[in-house]
C-alpha cells in the first residue's frame, strides 16, 4: 500500500522502508519473512523475540527505477537486492540533491 504522503515518483538514492510479515523463524535465529508483491522469502536478522506473524520493518535504498515494468530495484540494509512494485513502499525519504553553493562548499571544507 502507497502510503498517502509518498510520492509517486521515485529516484535512485531514495530511502524507502518496506513492512514485511514473518513467515518463520529458523532455528538460527534469523527470520523468513514475506515482502508484499517480492515473489519469494527473505531470511533476515528479526529484532529480538520476534514471533512467526509479526511485522518486520525494513530500510533500504533505490537502486534502481524500470518504468516499463513499473518496478523498483532495493538495496536493502540488511543486504541484498530485491526488486518491488512502488506500491510496497511504505515510507519514502527523498534524496536530495546538493546545490552547487553545497557542493563548493563540501569540496573547500573537505567534510560531508
Amino acid at each position: 500500500m502507497l502510503h498517502h504522503s509518498v510520492p509517486r515518483k521515485f529516484e535512485i538514492g531514495d530511502e524507502v522502508q518496506l513492512i514485511s510479515t514473518v513467515i518463520e523463524v529458523l532455528p538460527s535465529g534469523r527470520a523468513r519473512v514475506s515482502i508484499p508483491s517480492y515473489g519469494q522469502a527473505y531470511a533476515v536478522d528479526p529484532p529480538p523475540r520476534t514471533r512467526t506473524g509479526d511485522k518486520v520493518v525494513l530500510v533500504g535504498d533505490v537502486i534502481g527505477v524500470d518504468c516499463q515494468t513499473n518496478r523498483l530495484k532495493v538495496r536493502i540494509d540488511c543486504g541484498g537486492v530485491i526488486t518491488v512494485d512502488p506500491s510496497s513502499v511504505n515510507k519514502l525519504k527523498k534524496h536530495r540533491q546538493l546545490g552547487a553553493e553545497e557542493r563548493r562548499e563540501l569540496r573547500r571544507t573537505g567534510s560531508r
